[in-house]
């Protein structure tokens, strides 16, 4: 979009959509400027009083041409300014939009940025989740972790062992006792 297509009557306008609006305003202000008699006092009060209830001026070029009527009719034609209508602007214009567009927009950066910044945290922790894996397959001190274990394990083999032999020497003995009786 080019930075001419934004401008309309000297007024530079934030968005295409909004250039557009004040360029209709332009093209109907022309209008009425060429098919209506401005110099009479009547028609003039007419003209700005209904522009003003019918609300038809959405942007700068609009309010514009309502302030230049309202300033005839108090110059030219002598009226005070309490007995004329005042212009009211509206409470949010097209760029409040535009901009609160663009605010929500930079949020949504803001947040994708955050998003991926996430993304790349959980990618790093679950590396690291399985590089511990991997350590503890690998390491040679893994052996001593479960040592506790491996004696007990150990101990209860040889009391096992020791067990049996003590259980056959007594069966020898009961063999030698029951020789020497008879």
């Amino acid at each position: 979009m080019e930075q001419e297509t934004l401008v309309v009557d000297g007024f530079v306008f934030p968005s295409y959509k909004e250039a557009q609006i004040a360029l209709k305003e332009k093209k109907n202000i022309e209008v009425i400027k060429g098919n209506t008699p401005l110099e009479d006092e009547n028609v003039c009060f007419e003209l700005y009083s209904k522009l003003i209830e019918r609300d038809m001026f959405k942007t700068v070029i609009g309010y514009h041409f309502l302030h230049e009527l309202r300033q005839r009719l108090i110059t030219e034609f002598g009226y005070e300014e309490e007995s004329l209508k005042t212009i009211i602007l509206p409470i949010k214009m097209e760029y409040d939009k535009v901009n609160r567009i663009s605010l929500l927009e930079s949020k949504l950066e803001r947040m994708t940025v955050v998003q991926n910044r996430l993304k790349i945290a959980i990618a790093a922790m679950a590396f690291m989740v399985v590089a511990m894996f991997v350590i503890a397959a690998v390491n040679p001190n893994a052996k001593y972790i479960n040592a506790e274990h491996k004696v007990s394990d150990k101990y209860s083999a040889w009391q096992e062992e020791l067990e049996q032999r003590e259980q056959a020497v007594k069966d020898r003995e009961a063999e030698l006792n029951i020789d020497s009786e008879k």
